[in-house]
């Protein structure tokens, strides 16, 4: 299971740092900045989390990652120029959502591997699975989703709730890894194809209101 947590967090970090260097790559700049950024929202959310967590930081132990989240940064920077129409939001926003699905499942496994609860869990991987594109945007001067009305957060817990109600049942295995990553990457996939929006809340204050 160890196995299984690495790769999917190595996936994770090169979907990750893909999206990070799509998200900016229409800002003034260089190949430096646009890696930099990569890197920041591959490895962000989870040296928060390590924080968090008390335990060592995860790319401090294993460099990897880091090469790994610098690589996929430069073979983003490679393709964008073939992305310069609106597929590239589209690009951005399903590689953000598998990066998400697999940091969700990785975190809840580390979490709970290091015997916190799975309140605890969720929200780690809530914020493992954000923290690095919101420093990105931070960095980048730009509007996150998180305070858009893009259903996002939501689907990270909801993930995070439907995982662990699998581990509940049959406990860690590569079958569950699978369908915990593919539902959050559904949920959110079908978020961004069907154009799903959370209500605004004076919507749903003159709706209550009659």
């Amino acid at each position: 299971m160890l196995t299984i947590n690495y790769v999917i967090g190595m996936a994770a970090t090169a979907a990750f740092a893909m999206s990070g260097v799509l998200a900016v790559a229409r800002k003034d700049m260089d190949i430096i900045g646009l890696t930099f950024m990569g890197v920041v929202t591959a490895i962000g959310g989870g040296t928060l989390r390590d924080l968090l967590l008390d335990t060592p930081v995860f790319w401090v132990i294993d460099f990897t990652f880091v090469w790994i989240a610098i690589a996929a940064s430069l073979l983003a920077f490679c393709l964008e120029r073939y992305l310069r129409d609106e597929s590239v939001l589209i690009a951005i926003l399903y590689l953000d959502a598998f990066g998400i699905a697999l940091f969700g499942v990785q975190a809840i496994d580390k979490a709970l591997l290091l015997g916190f609860s799975a309140p605890v869990a969720v929200v780690m991987a809530t914020l493992t699975a954000a923290g690095g594109g919101l420093i990105r945007d931070v960095f980048a001067q730009r509007a996150n989703l998180l305070l858009s009305h893009e259903i996002y957060i939501s689907t990270i817990i909801g993930g995070s709730l439907f995982y662990l109600a699998l581990l509940g049942l049959s406990g860690k295995t590569l079958l569950n890894s699978i369908l915990g990553v593919g539902f959050t990457f559904a949920f959110r996939g079908l978020a961004i194809y069907r154009h799903w929006r959370m209500p605004r809340w004076l919507t749903l204050r003159s709706h209550f209101n009659g």
